[in-house]
C-alpha cells in the first residue's frame, strides 16, 4: 500500500487584491520609471505639497510609493513622507504621447487628507 501525500502551493498572485479594469493598482515600491514621472513633474508636486501642508522648503520631498491607474493615459499617486511622518498624496495625470503637457502645474494634484501610513488606502482621489 503506498500513501501519497498532497501538496498544496498558493499561487502568490492570489494574495493581491483582483484588479478592476480602470481601477487603480495596488501601492508598491517606486522604480526608476516612476522616478522619471516623479521628475518630470517635482517643481510643481513641490510647490503643491508645500503649500498645502505647510513644509519647510528644506525638506527634501520624494515619492516612497506608488499606485497607477490606466486612464487616457496614466495616473500615478505617490505616497510622499512629510517630516512629521505623516503622508501627502499626490496625483500627476501623465500622457506620454502628449509632450505638450509633459510638466505641466495642471497635471498635478494633491489630496487633502494625510495619511498615517505610507500604506493607507488611496480611497477616493
Amino acid at each position: 500500500m503506498s500513501f501519497q501525500k498532497k501538496i498544496v502551493i498558493q499561487d502568490k498572485a492570489t494574495l493581491h487584491k483582483p484588479r478592476v479594469c480602470g481601477g487603480i493598482a495596488g501601492l508598491r515600491p517606486v522604480n526608476e520609471e516612476d522616478l522619471q514621472v516623479w521628475d518630470m513633474y517635482k517643481e510643481h508636486l513641490e510647490k503643491k505639497i508645500q503649500d498645502q501642508f505647510k513644509v519647510p522648503k528644506s525638506h527634501t520631498l520624494k515619492p516612497i510609493q506608488v499606485a497607477t491607474q490606466v486612464v487616457a493615459g496614466m495616473n500615478y499617486f505617490f505616497k510622499v513622507e512629510l517630516p512629521d511622518k505623516k503622508y501627502a498624496t499626490a496625483r500627476v495625470y501623465h500622457v506620454p504621447w502628449q509632450k505638450d503637457t509633459h510638466g505641466k502645474a495642471d497635471q498635478v494634484s494633491v489630496h487633502a487628507k494625510l495619511s498615517e501610513s505610507p500604506n493607507e488606502d488611496l480611497g477616493h482621489f
